[in-house]
């Protein structure tokens, strides 16, 4: 309970306690490490996985929360044997078959079809198998739709930064908005999104056939999936079809494989028509961009390009570390060799642990990095501290096969433009689909050898830099990635389109 509202270190208190009086509680132990995880403490994490596999090796929680130790080092390959290791025990455990689908979008070795596959077990092991009642919901095509959104991420989280100036701009003679909480941690962007949203249902404490019918009883016509295979996602719910039309959007980087998940929300860069047969899903394309990014309410400048001053450029990414996969490891190498004297600035939580660092330093050593050229920063005291660190990168790196979204928005909005690789999956376009609608086509690399070539030749043009700097905040505020109220509009369109599709499949 401590942990989920927010007080970890008073919650590592109490395991403490809990495991002197016995040290064998495994339960205790596996959720001791998920607060180390949560603070960054992998080594920690990791100890307190193995030390309850120790005592009972047939506990499936322990091993799939190692695996996310796993793969929050970097250590795919191990993080996906744990998730099996754990499946092997208990087959429709399904936290560990998402956290596996998840984890598979990392590894530049698996394919797409490879990622369906693995979905698609997600429903023939946790997906539900009853009939689903008819749906009693009016098929007018035109009247007032009810719309629920169901997360665990309605909080400072990147889903949210994505939704809230949206949510605002929806037009509520069309829609009314209901949000299912599935998640009991708050705080103030909770408290904002509260403020939008009139209906509001805190779910955690429900179980799947309970919140099904909750569902249905508010009549919700158009029920929306924010969290796909990530964490406090209700994929069971979903799998039960509580609403007549149904739709995953953006907190999760591909296909559900549920059946009853009608629509993936997308856009044409971001889900191509010739990856279409990896989705069980029916791509629905918004005509911009698939999400729309609401700008930090901060006073914070975009300042010169640090190369200007320090004569030597920066590059830098500030991306969750599990996505600096082992070929962009290779081609950031080859980056730092083209440009003489460039240096490499890496946040993310996970370089607040000396161990992870330790091996990050030992990825580069092995391709002709050393030490000196590398930069790490672990967890900032406060998004203003963590904007203020472009202030130091001249040139953003997206890492793939999993670019990024949060961070590709931040650093376009603190003038550092991001230099982005095209790529084979949803998880793999991200990049490419903000760094489009922003208007810098020119920094989407084809291939990984015209990613080096582009990275060199931005980098020896200094005044270009300058002047991108100048202007990017404007041109991002006046595209599609910030237009709040044009995207609103695209949403309404696009749930009406949808609704139509249903109401016609009914009508005589």
């Amino acid at each position: 309970m401590l942990h989920d509202i927010g007080k970890p270190n008073e919650a590592i208190a109490s395991f403490h306690k809990t495991l002197a009086i016995n040290p064998d509680f495994v339960e205790a132990r596996c959720s001791l490490g998920n607060v180390f995880k949560e603070l960054g403490k992998l080594d920690e994490a990791a100890a307190s996985y193995q030390q309850a596999l120790a005592i009972n090796p047939g506990f499936a929680e322990a091993h799939s929360n190692l695996g996310l130790a796993f793969q929050d080092f970097g250590r795919l390959e191990d993080a996906a044997a744990s998730y099996r290791k754990a499946l092997a025990i208990k087959p429709d455990y399904a936290e560990a078959r998402s956290n596996l689908v998840f984890t598979l979008g990392y590894d530049p070795e698996v394919s797409g079809a490879d990622i369906l596959q693995e979905a698609k077990q997600w429903q023939a092991q946790c997906g539900f198998t009853g009939e689903i009642a008819a749906h009693q919901n009016a098929p007018d095509p035109e009247r007032r739709l009810r719309v629920g959104l169901v997360s665990g991420d309605l909080r400072h989280h990147s889903v949210s930064y994505f939704l809230k100036d949206v949510l605002s701009n929806i037009d509520t003679r069309k829609l009314e908005l209901f949000a299912y909480a599935t998640f009991a941690k708050e705080d103030e962007m909770t408290a904002r999104l509260k403020s939008i949203v009139p209906h509001w249902r805190q779910v955690s404490g429900l179980g799947d056939q309970q919140l099904t019918e909750n569902i249905r009883a508010d009549g919700i016509d158009i029920l929306i999936d924010l969290s796909g295979h990530t964490g406090h996602n209700r994929l069971a719910v979903f799998s039960r079809k509580p609403a007549p039309v149904q739709v995953t959007w953006m907190g999760f980087g591909g296909t559900t494989g549920v059946d009853a998940m009608d629509y993936i929300l997308c856009d044409p860069q971001i889900l191509p028509r010739a990856e279409e047969a990896h989705y069980t899903e029916q791509p629905w394309r918004l005509p911009d961009i698939w999400m729309c990014f609401s700008p930090p309410g901060l006073e914070i400048d975009a300042g010169p390009p640090p190369a200007v001053a320090g004569g030597s450029i920066t590059f830098g990414s500030f991306n969750n570390l599990t996505k600096v996969s082992s070929h962009t490891v290779t081609c950031w190498a080859r980056v730092l060799e083209a440009v003489p004297g460039s240096r490499l600035v890496l946040k993310a939580l996970q370089l607040g642990d000396e161990t992870v660092q330790g091996a990050i330093v030992a990825r580069f050593a092995a391709e002709g990095i050393d030490r000196q050229r590398l930069t790490f920063h672990g967890r900032f005291a406060d998004q203003a501290d963590h904007l203020r660190a472009y202030q130091t990168i001249d040139i953003a790196l997206d890492p793939f096969p999993y670019s990024g979204g949060t961070t590709t928005a931040e650093a376009l909005w603190m003038g550092t433009p991001v230099l982005t690789l095209k790529g084979e999956r949803y998880v793999a376009h991200m990049g490419e689909s903000l760094v489009h609608s922003a208007g810098l086509d020119e920094w989407i690399a084809e291939t990984p050898d015209d990613y080096v070539a582009k990275a060199k030749a931005f980098a020896a043009d200094l005044p270009a830099l300058a002047a991108l700097r100048g202007r990017l905040r404007g041109q991002l505020l006046a595209s599609p990635v910030c237009d709040a109220p044009r995207f609103a509009g695209n949403l309404e369109d696009a749930f009406r389109g949808m609704w139509r599709q249903w109401c016609a499949q009914r009508m005589p």
